[in-house]
């Protein structure tokens, strides 16, 4: 059976399986990583999916909103230790490293009080620590 699953403007993503449960698992995992309609600070519609190296040559995968003038926050994701590719985005407290944690302390009350969850669905305006 075939998943397909479209994520934007004439961009879809397709995912072949044996089972529903395994349909439903594909849908999960592609709505969670690539099916953003809006940015989750301001609301705009125009962003880039971006991918750099880090220092240590390890991926940096983020989704940046375009509205550079009055936006530009970013959604940050991590990759699965122990499982071959998986991602998943930076949405709660507990998913962030300890320089994270550092640089988005604001954040922190907000998310004791929210049971983990970041504000704005994990997107935020990137600050020097």
């Amino acid at each position: 059976m075939l998943v397909k699953v479209q994520i934007g403007d004439g961009v879809w993503i397709e995912e072949e399986v044996e089972k529903e449960v395994d349909a439903f698992k594909a849908l999960s995992r592609i709505t969670e990583i690539f099916k953003h309609e809006k940015c989750g600070r301001c609301n705009g519609r125009k962003f880039n999916f971006v991918c750099r190296k880090d220092k240590d040559e390890n991926d940096w995968l983020e989704i940046v909103c375009q509205n550079f003038k009055d936006c530009g926050a970013k959604l940050v994701y991590s990759t699965v230790k122990g499982k071959s590719g998986d991602i998943y985005p930076k949405t709660r407290w507990n998913h962030l490293s300890e320089t994270q944690q550092s640089q988005r302390s604001d954040e922190k009350d907000y998310a004791d009080s929210h049971n983990g969850w970041l504000p704005n669905n994990g997107w935020y305006i990137f600050k020097k620590s």
